[in-house]
C-alpha cells in the first residue's frame, strides 16, 4: 500500500516538473540573477519576508486562475481588495463595529461584487472585461468615498493579528495563502466543478450541448474570486494597521501576471493551481528583486507588462503548433 502511494507521488511530481521544466528553469535563473546583483536575497529573513509579501497575491490568484479558464478575466480584483479593506477600517473605527460582525461585511461585501460581475457576464453577455472594469472603477470610487481620501488608521490587537501573527519568521498569512491554494487545488481537480470549469473554457457550446449549465458555471467563479479578495483585504489591512484608498491598486496586473507565467491560456482550458504557484514565485522575487536592488517601483510594472505579453505569446506560437 505504502508503495502504491510512493508510486503515485513519485507520478504526480514528475508530471507536475515535467508540465512546468520550463517557468521552473525560468524562476531559478532569475533568482540566481537577482541574487548575484544583492547578496541580500538569499537570506532566510528575505525569504521569509518574499513569501509573506506575495501571499495576498497567491490568494487573488487563485480566483484569477478561475476565471481566465473559463476564459474570461476578471480587473476588478484590485478595487475589492481595496473596497473590503478600507470598509473593514471604517466599520471597526469610526462605527465601533465587533471585528466579526466587521469581517462578515466584508466578506459578503466581496461576495456580492462578485455575484454581481457573474450576473452581468453570464446572463446579461457583457464582456468580461468591461463588466469588471465597471465594477473595478465603482469599487474604486466607493474605497474613495469611505475613506474621505486618507488613511484610516485601526487600532485593535484582535483585528492587527489576522495579519501580523507569526511563528518566528514564519507568517500566518503564508498558512492562508496555503489553504486558499490547497482549496482551489480540490475543486480544480476533484470535483464536478473543476471539470466543468475546464470543459467550457475548452470550448463553452460543447459543455452548454452536453448538459452543463454553462450560465451558472461562469456565475459562481466570480463569486468565489470576491470572497477571496475580500478576504486579502482584511489581511492586508490587518497587517499595514490602516486602509487607505490606494490599498489594492495594481494587485490585478500581479494576479494576472502570475496565472499567465504559470502556464494558464488566456483563451480558456488550459491551467494549473501548480503553475500559477511558479507564476506567483516569478512576480514575487522580480519584485523583491528589483526592490533590494534599489530600482525604481515603476519599472515593475513595466517588467510585469512584458512578461504578460511575452507568456500570452507563447500561448499563441504553442496553440499555432498543436493545430499543425
Amino acid at each position: 500500500m505504502n508503495q502504491n502511494n510512493g508510486s503515485k507521488l513519485k507520478k504526480i511530481f514528475e508530471g507536475y516538473f515535467k508540465r512546468n521544466l520550463g517557468t521552473i528553469i525560468a524562476l531559478f535563473i532569475l533568482m540566481f540573477v537577482v541574487g548575484l546583483s544583492t547578496p541580500r536575497f538569499f537570506t532566510s529573513a528575505n525569504f521569509a519576508n518574499l513569501f509573506k509579501s506575495n501571499a495576498v497575491n497567491a490568494i487573488i490568484s487563485c480566483g484569477m486562475l478561475m476565471a481566465i479558464l473559463m476564459g474570461q478575466i476578471d480587473i476588478s480584483v484590485g478595487s475589492t481588495v481595496g473596497l473590503t479593506g478600507v470598509l473593514a477600517a471604517f466599520l471597526i473605527t469610526n462605527i465601533g463595529m465587533p471585528v466579526w460582525a466587521a469581517i462578515i461585511c466584508c466578506l459578503l461585501t466581496g461576495a456580492l461584487i462578485g455575484a454581481l460581475n457573474g450576473f452581468t457576464i453570464s446572463y446579461l453577455k457583457i464582456p468580461a472585461f468591461v463588466a469588471t472594469l465597471a465594477t473595478m472603477s465603482i469599487g474604486r470610487g466607493l474605497t474613495k468615498i469611505i475613506s474621505g481620501g486618507v488613511s484610516i488608521r485601526i487600532r485593535n490587537d484582535f483585528y492587527s493579528s489576522i495579519g501580523l501573527t507569526s511563528y518566528g519568521d514564519f507568517s500566518i498569512i503564508i498558512i492562508y495563502a496555503a489553504i486558499a491554494l490547497a482549496i482551489t487545488w480540490l475543486l480544480l481537480n476533484k470535483t464536478k466543478f473543476g471539470y466543468n470549469l475546464y470543459a467550457i473554457g475548452g470550448n463553452p457550446i460543447a459543455a452548454e450541448y452536453s448538459g452543463i449549465d454553462v450560465k451558472k458555471y461562469n456565475m459562481i467563479p466570480y463569486i468565489i474570486i470576491g470572497l477571496f479578495c475580500s478576504f486579502g483585504g482584511i489581511i492586508w489591512s490587518s497587517r499595514l494597521g490602516s486602509a487607505a484608498a490606494t490599498l489594492g491598486e495594481g494587485f490585478e496586473m500581479d494576479a494576472i501576471s502570475a496565472v499567465v507565467i504559470g502556464g494558464t491560456s488566456m483563451s480558456g482550458g488550459v491551467g494549473t493551481v501548480g503553475g500559477t504557484i511558479i507564476g506567483i514565485l516569478v512576480i514575487g522575487v522580480i519584485t523583491n528583486g528589483l526592490n533590494l536592488m534599489g530600482i525604481n517601483a515603476f519599472w515593475q510594472d513595466v517588467f510585469k507588462g512584458v512578461i504578460i505579453l511575452l507568456a500570452v505569446i507563447v500561448d499563441i506560437l504553442r496553440k499555432r503548433k498543436s493545430f499543425k
